[in-house]
C-alpha cells in the first residue's frame, strides 16, 4: 500500500510539473515575439524560408524586403476581440485578407513554381495546426 501511494504521489508531481512548463514556454515565446524588431522578425522568417525552400541569394534579399514591408505595415492587434463591433471585425478581416492576397502575389513573382507550391502547402498545414490548437483551447475552457 505504501508503494502504491508513493507511486501515485510521484506521478501526480510529474503531471503538475509538466503542465507548468508548457505555460512557461508560451509566455517566453510571446515575450520573444514582442521584443523582436520588424527587421529581426523578417530576417528570421527569411532564414527559415531559405531552409525550407532552398532559396538563392537574390530570392533571399527580395523575400527579406517583402517581409520587412509586411511586418512594418502590420496593424496592431486589438487586445479584446470580443469588444469589437461587427463593422470593426469585418474591416479587420478584410484588411487581413487583402494583405494575404498581396503577399501571395509577391511570393508568386519571387519563387519558382516548385517553391511556391511548397510554400503554399506549408501555409495550409500551419493554418490547420492553428485551427486545431484553437479548438483544443476552447474545449479546455468549457
Amino acid at each position: 500500500m505504501k508503494k502504491a501511494m508513493i507511486i501515485l504521489m510521484a506521478l501526480t508531481t510529474f503531471a503538475i510539473t509538466a503542465q507548468n512548463k508548457s505555460e512557461d514556454r508560451k509566455e517566453n515565446r510571446s515575450q520573444l515575439r514582442e521584443n523582436l524588431t520588424p527587421e529581426q522578425r523578417a530576417e528570421l522568417h527569411t532564414k527559415k524560408m531559405t531552409l525550407d525552400l532552398n532559396l538563392n541569394e537574390t530570392q533571399q534579399a527580395q523575400i527579406n524586403q517583402l517581409l520587412l514591408k509586411m511586418h512594418n505595415n502590420r496593424p496592431e492587434r486589438t487586445k479584446n476581440r470580443k469588444e469589437m463591433t461587427d463593422a470593426q471585425k469585418f474591416e479587420a478581416k478584410n484588411t487581413m485578407l487583402d494583405r494575404r492576397i498581396a503577399m501571395k502575389k509577391e511570393m508568386k513573382k519571387i519563387l519558382t513554381e516548385e517553391q511556391f507550391t511548397k510554400w503554399e502547402n506549408g501555409k495550409q498545414h500551419q493554418e490547420r495546426r492553428f485551427k486545431n490548437k484553437k479548438r483544443k483551447e476552447k474545449r479546455s475552457e468549457d
